[in-house]
């Protein structure tokens, strides 16, 4: 079971600018969103946080690790995807300097589009993979059950979007969402939530849904 998380807010997000790997640090909402995600998370029986090295990410998965007192282990697979010569654009001059053609691409999921990307920057394929790897790699090594994921936006829609139906509308990613994936070890693949995850109260409420 893997709870994928979002990052709190940084003031790039406030812009709305591309921030890939542009290690940009949450603001002071972000802090507190972040805050909160732990407390959502209070009854969650998580074993392990892994995040991405990025630092908006990373304070948000030690947030979290710390209040539940569990391990956090950082990977760079789990980075924002690469946006080339967008990354530090606004949105819209992104769409200006590159035509709304590849704007539109990057948010439509259809298995044509996978080798969309900013100039410089990486496909969806590409950043999806190596998100998908690290999932993998932890079911391979380890014996966790319950772990969670902090990583960015564009990386948890592409990763939700490879296990939902191509024709599934665009996730939205708020931020400090929270999103579950499952591993299904007879089928050997991954469902993945269309909804956000709703915290129960009680431990023993979660491990019946």
């Amino acid at each position: 079971m893997f709870y994928i998380f979002r990052h709190g807010e940084t003031d790039w997000n406030v812009e709305r600018r591309c921030q890939g790997h542009t290690n940009i640090p949450l603001n002071s909402n972000g802090v507190a969103q972040a805050l909160d995600l732990a407390a959502r998370l209070e009854h969650v029986p998580l074993d392990i946080i892994v995040s991405s090295d990025l630092e908006r990410a990373l304070v948000t998965g030690k947030t979290v690790a710390s209040s539940k007192s569990i391990p956090l282990i950082v990977d760079s697979r789990l980075r924002e995807t690469h946006f080339g010569e967008a990354e530090g654009m606004l949105f819209n001059e992104a769409i200006d300097a590159f035509g709304p053609e590849i704007w539109e691409k990057l948010m439509n999921f259809r298995s044509e589009f996978d080798h969309i990307g900013f100039p410089g920057g990486e496909s969806r394929k590409a950043a999806r993979d190596r998100i998908v790897e690290t999932l993998m790699y932890l079911i391979e090594t380890t014996d966790h059950q319950n772990i969670g994921i902090s990583t960015h936006g564009a990386a948890l829609r592409n990763t939700l979007h490879t296990f939902l139906p191509e024709d599934h509308p665009t996730i939205a990613i708020p931020n400090c969402v929270l999103y579950r994936i499952i591993y299904d070890h007879e089928e050997k693949k991954f469902i993945a939530d269309s909804n956000p995850f709703e915290c129960l109260v009680h431990s023993k409420e979660i491990g019946k849904t």
